[in-house]
């Protein structure tokens, strides 16, 4: 970094100890047409005007001829095509200088040439180049920086920060005067922009905005559709928008949308209330009202005509597919349109019935009745159910099901026997020794006692011996594990082996990776051949590339590394390259 870049971050850090204050903004410059466009009437391809010369019919009766649109017998003219720079891809300078940089486009440096005229006489420090300046005395007592404004050239852009409590600035664009920290006053010229700030008051103008504060007391603001004010002492905050508005004054708010104030005559969606005491809204489709104290809750939904209406214990709900009554928590009641009826009388009984449908629960037994002719009868120890299947329960421990449909019996006398018969499956077993399952023609399992089982099936078997030894293959896949020493597991793609601790072993279409104690052999296929490496944990390994190879001993000792034409070798673990491949090799 040269000496002039450091000085001049030394003034930007003077003048930003009061405050810097502005922002940039981007000047969109018209530019040449990007086609070359020649002037009037001489345009790419355009040709040279005039008529050309007709040619002569042979005889009255043959038909004239008409070329189409910009055809003639004059040669097309060239005309001007767009031409590509040089070098396509370079960055102009002064762009390259911004790139990865935060610097806010205005505060960077305009207006330097290459050549610098310093000065230094004690106290005083002057430099200049070219139309940039920078000056100061007993730093930070005065300091000014001067250069050409941002998008106006012959405009000068003059900082000075005095004593470090006031600072001036005047551009093309800006024109700022602050007394750090009583006194602000900014000014935009090109925006027909000022923010003030006295104290604790603060006066911001634009041609469609204004804000007027005086904190922590007073806030407001004017906008183009609308504005803003908050009074804290009040707690009082009004807001509104061209959309609609919000109003806060105590525990009381009003939000609304669609309206110019808060009216429900007006309004389109409007919510207000009094914290905690009461709630109420509405909108085109649907209107609700709470309130808490009295456990009152209303909600009106007028697109499906369905309501609700609480008070208290009491709860009434109406829409066109049913009903409500409620006392909670005792009666409970509902009505559909098509006569169906639901009651309950807690914790008496409950009746219900509905298309064809009836059920009874009282605390002695359960009745049901259903369309088709489906019964169900269950009392405290025995069960019953008739239809299209059956049930019969005796007791908690003897259990029958049958599937007419299916021809599927089964029976159960909990805990120990377990039966089930049907036409494709067959499956018995004695808790806990014994249980055989058959699926007819697809596969067969036995186990004997919880920990032995056998299966095969069309495509394989299975042994095992839990939670110890399992065996078995299933099509191309097989898998041996003997816990917690030997796993084996086979797919069609990948293997992985595993005798612990001494033996580890994974290999894919792609790569193995083999570990045999402290030696470690690891490969995998690469684009144009093989990349592999031998390992003696921690003294030497070796490995190739389909350009190079490369060894080291205690992991960098000693070592040596070709990738291609470059070369490297290690020694105490510090790379020193040998040969390093240039565009020109």
């Amino acid at each position: 970094m040269s000496w002039h870049r450091t000085s001049n971050h030394h003034w930007r850090f003077f003048l930003a100890l009061p405050f810097v204050a502005g922002a940039a903004q981007a000047q969109m410059m018209g530019g040449m047409d990007p086609y070359g466009m020649s002037p009037a009437g001489q345009g790419r391809g355009g040709g040279k005007k005039g008529d050309p010369k007709k040619k002569k019919k042979a005889s009255e009766d043959e038909p004239e001829m008409h070329a189409a649109r910009g055809a003639g017998d004059e040669p097309v003219g060239t005309g001007t095509e767009p031409a590509l720079p040089e070098d396509p891809l370079a960055i102009p300078a002064d762009i390259n200088e911004r790139i990865g940089s935060d610097v806010d486009l205005e505060d960077q440096e305009r207006g330097r040439t290459g050549a610098v005229d310093r000065h230094f006489y004690g106290a005083y420090y002057s430099e200049s180049s070219g139309q940039y300046g920078f000056r100061m005395t007993l730093p930070p007592l005065w300091v000014e920086r001067t250069q050409p404004s941002e998008g106006h050239p012959s405009v000068a852009d003059r900082s000075t920060v005095y004593g470090m409590a006031y600072l001036r600035r005047r551009s093309a664009r800006h024109a700022d005067d602050v007394l750090f920290p009583l006194v602000w006053n900014l000014r935009d010229l090109e925006r027909g922009e000022r923010t003030t700030v006295v104290g604790p008051y603060v006066n911001r103008k634009t041609p469609t905005e204004s804000d007027h504060w005086l904190a922590p007391l007073v806030f407001s603001g004017t906008r183009p559709n609308g504005g803003y004010k908050v009074i804290p002492p009040l707690l009082y905050y009004d807001k509104k928008d061209a959309d609609g508005g919000f109003t806060l004054v105590g525990p009381a708010f009003c939000s609304y949308r669609g309206g110019n104030d808060c009216d429900t005559r007006s309004a389109a969606s409007i919510d207000f209330g009094v914290v905690p005491l009461y709630f109420y809204g509405q909108t085109r489709e649907r209107n609700y009202e709470l309130i808490p104290p009295l456990l009152h809750y209303y909600d009106y939904n007028d697109r499906d005509l369905s309501w609700v209406n609480t008070w208290g214990p009491y709860y009434r709900a109406h829409s066109q597919e049913r009903d409500l009554r409620h006392i909670l928590p005792i009666y409970w009641s509902l009505t559909r349109p098509n006569g169906g009826r639901h009651t309950t009388v807690l914790p008496f009984f409950h009746y219900g019935s509905e298309k064809g449908e009836t059920l009874f629960i009282n605390p002695l037994y359960l009745l049901a009745k259903g369309a088709k002719g489906e019964s169900t009868f269950v009392t405290w120890g025995y069960a019953r159910h008739r239809g299209r299947t059956e049930l019969d329960m005796i007791t908690p421990f003897y259990w029958r099901t049958h599937d007419p449909d299916a021809g599927v019996d089964q029976r159960l006398l909990f805990p120990f026997i377990y039966s089930r018969t049907g036409p494709r499956e067959s499956t018995q077993a004695f808790f806990p020794f014994w249980a055989h399952s058959k699926r007819y023609g697809i596969s067969e399992t036995t186990f004997i006692t919880p920990f032995f089982q056998h299966t095969h099936s069309l495509t394989g078997f299975s042994t095992n011996i839990h939670p110890l030894v399992y065996v078995g293959r299933d099509g191309k896949r097989s898998h041996l594990v003997v816990a917690p020493f030997l796993f084996d597991i086979a797919g069609t793609e990948s293997r992985a082996t595993v005798v612990f601790p001494f033996y580890w072993r994974f290999s894919d279409l792609d790569s193995t990776t083999q570990l045999i104690g402290p030696v470690y052999y690891g490969e995998k296929k690469v684009h144009k051949g093989l990349d592999w490496q031998f390992h003696v944990f921690p003294f030497f390994s070796y490995g190739e590339t389909p350009n190079g190879h490369w060894w080291n001993v205690l992991y960098g000792l000693a070592g040596y590394t070709r990738q291609g034409a470059e070369t490297k070798a290690r020694a105490l673990w510090i790379p020193v390259p040998l040969h390093t491949e240039h565009p020109s090799d």
